[in-house]
């Protein structure tokens, strides 16, 4: 997994936003609004914000920090409707490095981003050395309905290709 690809899996599935710096790393940015009867009637709106680390070090400070950033810029760039009425922002961080501590990779895998109003803010970290991704092994209480959606859309996004 690499920005490029990662940008035409985004362009691909019509989600292309933006490419802006995050922690100023290279970054693209993908953004996706869906209505789903199965969840509830309600409005989901997704940014997806990949940031290639290059071989800095990804620890669990990095990805909280870059989760928080992820979220004001998805509040700053969020039109839908208000939030919590009928209406929710996702934020899916992904961070692309060659060095990922046993700690981020545990803090991706038991979601401890925390719970934000009518949000959610799901960490995620790839291993550019082998591809491997590390993302929420169940799916939380809060927000339940959405997670299925979400596990697909990492999976999507971090698969491994032969161009990767």
């Amino acid at each position: 997994m690499n920005l490029p690809s990662t940008r035409r899996k985004l362009e691909e599935l019509n989600i292309f936003h933006s490419e802006i710096p995050v922690m100023n790393k290279p970054t693209v940015i993908g953004y996706d609004k869906k209505f789903k009867w199965s969840w509830m009637a309600t409005q989901l709106n997704t940014f997806y914000v990949i940031s290639d680390f290059g071989s800095d070090t990804v620890t669990e400070e990095v990805l909280s920090h870059h989760l928080a950033t992820s979220f004001e810029l998805a509040k700053k760039n969020y039109t839908g409707w208000p939030r919590g009425l009928q209406s929710g922002l996702g934020v899916v961080s992904i961070l692309i490095s060659d060095s990922i501590t046993e700690e981020a990779k545990e803090y991706c895998r038991h979601l401890k981003s925390g719970k934000k109003w009518a949000g959610f803010a799901i960490p995620v970290a790839v291993d550019s050395n082998n591809g491997d991704a590390f993302n929420f092994w169940k799916n939380p209480m809060w927000g339940r309905i959405y997670f299925p959606y979400f596990k697909r859309m990492i999976q999507t996004l971090t698969e491994k290709t032969q161009s990767s």
